[in-house]
């Protein structure tokens, strides 16, 4: 490889409240990354937990009617940890008025500059990037804004394959007991995501076991309680930690957007005011916030930094050795693969997502 290129696939600008924008791929080179800027300004209220990923409903690849890459925002933002092991670039602001800013690059290869892996446009007929957005209530009607950018391999030739991630089945739970899925076989499998979420809930209430099954007990992959699967997503994968400006509310508690919540450490910005937070593993944090002579105290500007596992409470399970394709989960080798999930309540929305190493034509 001689170096690299960065491109403004699309230069930032100013987008409606909600929409879809279609970008065109018009780029020869292949492709290591492609990263997706979304950016969101508070109303004239302070704007509590609602960082600009989560109004990304759909982040897609396509060529024609062949859907390459399918996520949302906060599934593209836990592809990316789970690959760099960090959060990504982002500034998250909830103070009322504040802007708040995310960039979720989308990674093709096992690692940047990945010779092997890439996405290689000029192997489409008609390669687009399509992004769909919906406005959050806490959100200004006038503040989004939205851009790309690719970084592009100079002197190498296109891949023929590039790593994927792409949602193969989303639904609601109707109720608690096994939802069974019959995975595809076409592709190997390098990390199988699976998400459980509802903002004021513990993502081990919403999913209480997971099993993957070959051939009706040929091979059994893992057969894990929740914690169980935790522990094996915590012999991974390390805890990675993101920052933010937030109001405190003393007594109440608010979403990290890490369903295992290790670490939490506040400093208030505000003048004879107090600031702390307390965790317990979940999800969230209890919030305490004191005015110098003890009483409870609200909307308390702080700075906070969140340690922990399972970003916006998506497990993740990486098959063989991450730098080793030939060591990947081989799902050609059997007629059935099938994922069993036990929901344990009804109304919680599900996702099933797997990264593979997809053929370009």
């Amino acid at each position: 490889m001689d170096n690299y290129r960065e491109v403004d696939l699309l230069p930032v600008k100013a987008v409606g409240a909600s929409g879809t924008e279609t970008i065109d791929i018009a780029v020869t080179e292949p492709l290591t990354s492609l990263a997706v800027y979304f950016k969101a300004v508070n109303g004239a209220a302070v704007a509590d937990a609602v960082p600009p990923e989560g109004c990304i409903d759909k982040i897609e690849i396509v060529d024609g009617g062949q859907v390459y890459w399918s996520t949302t925002g906060p599934e593209a933002l836990a592809a990316y940890v789970y690959e760099t092991n960090r959060w990504p670039s982002a500034w998250y602001d909830e103070r009322l008025s504040a802007g708040q800013n995310i960039d979720l690059p989308l990674l093709f290869g096992r690692y940047i500059g990945d010779e092997e892996y890439a996405f290689s446009p000029s192997r489409l007929l008609n390669p687009q990037l399509k992004i769909t957005w919906s406005r959050n209530a806490l959100h200004t009607t006038t503040g989004y804004q939205l851009g790309v950018r690719v970084k592009a391999m100079q002197g190498v030739t296109p891949p023929a394959k590039a790593l994927m991630v792409k949602n193969v089945r989303s639904w609601t739970s109707s109720g608690t007991g096994i939802e069974s899925t019959d995975l595809p076989v076409d592709l190997n499998y390098r990390k199988l995501y699976v998400r459980a979420y509802v903002t004021v809930r513990l993502w081990a209430e919403l999913l209480t076991h997971l099993k993957l099954d070959c051939d009706v007990g040929k091979l059994i992959v893992f057969d894990k309680s929740q914690y169980g699967f935790l522990d094996l997503v915590k012999d991974a994968f390390p805890a990675v930690s993101h920052g933010a400006t937030i109001s405190m509310d003393d007594g109440t508690w608010k979403d990290a957007f890490v369903g295992n919540l290790e670490g939490c450490a506040v400093n208030s910005g505000t003048l004879a005011y107090f600031a702390n937070a307390w965790h317990a593993s979940a999800g969230r944090y209890w919030q305490l916030s004191k005015t110098d002579a003890g009483g409870a105290a609200a909307d308390v500007s702080s700075v906070i930094d969140l340690r922990g596992y399972l970003p916006w409470s998506i497990l993740c399970y990486p098959f063989g050795r991450q730098q080793e394709p030939a060591t990947w989960f081989k799902a050609g080798n059997y007629g059935q693969v099938r994922l069993e999930l036990t929901q344990g309540e009804a109304a919680v929305p599900f996702g099933i997502l797997l990264q593979r190493p997809t053929t370009l034509p």
